[in-house]
This record gives structure tokens, sequence and C-alpha cells, in this order.
């Protein structure tokens, strides 16, 4: 049988009993890094919910952005700002400042590029490929020769 803990509760009470849990501090604050990690990976991550978790984690957020990986640092930026110029392509620094900017909401995602208007499609030239006549030489005879009037009677 499986025993059900409910664990926010728990480490709330470690938080609020910390020096009885010095012996494992390293492991708690490894264990914090790995949550706030997996909430800013989650698929449901959207400017709002990040904005919530700047609030919630206050002055601890921008720590926690700076023991990321660059990486996690990175696919968060591009799923949140997707159609920022530099999401992709930008230093590690510039997207730990946008994520940050991102968070306590003095930056927004950006809108993505306006379409340019559509083409009205040219007519196309009719696909069978017509011979041009060549040129022919011009004299009455050729002329007549042409018209059928200088059948030979052999």
């Amino acid at each position: 049988m499986a025993i059900v803990v409910d664990g926010f509760q728990v480490l709330s009470r470690i938080g609020k009993h910390a020096e009885l849990f010095r012996g494992v501090r390293a492991d708690v604050d490894k264990a914090a890094l790995a949550l706030v990690t997996k909430a800013l990976k989650a698929k449901s991550l959207d400017p709002a919910t990040l904005k919530s978790l700047h609030r919630a984690l206050g002055e601890d957020f921008p720590l926690i952005v700076e023991g990321l990986k660059d990486a996690d640092i990175k696919s968060v930026v591009t799923k949140l700002d997707k159609h920022h110029l530099d999401a992709k392509g930008g230093t590690a620094a510039w997207r730990r400042q946008h994520l940050l900017a991102l968070a306590d909401g003095s930056a927004e995602p950006s809108p993505p590029p306006e379409k340019p208007a559509k083409k009205a499609k040219a007519t196309k030239a009719p696909s069978k490929k017509t011979k041009a006549e060549p040129e022919r030489l011009s004299s009455e005879v050729m002329d007549l020769f042409r018209a059928g009037g200088g059948k030979s009677k052999s």
C-alpha cells in the first residue's frame, strides 16, 4: 500500500523549520530548483503563469533563472516569445534578461509578423509550345510553288 503525502505541506514545514534540516540543505536547494525548472518547462506555461511564478517566488526568481541551464532558458524563451527575432539566435545572457523582463511584465511577447498580401497569380501561357514559322524565301516563284501552282508533272 502506497503512502500518500501532501508534498506542498511537507515542503512548507521544512521551510518553517530549516534549522532542523541543515544536513539536507543542498538536497532541498536542488529539489527547489528542479521543481521551478519543471514548472517553467511545463507545456501549459504561458506569459500570465510566468508572471504569477515571478510574483510567488519574489526576489528568489532572478536567482533561480541564473541557476538554470542555457538550454532550459532557450526553450522557455522560444516557447513564450516565439516570434521575437532574437529568441533563437540571441545570446544566453540576452535570453535570461528577456525571460526576467517577460516575468516582471516590463516586456511582452512579440506579435507574429504580418504576412505579406498575396499576389494575384499571373495568367499562365498555354502549355503547348508553338513552333515559330521559319523564315521563308520570298520570291514570286516560291510563292507560286507554295500555293500549289508549281507542281511538277513527272
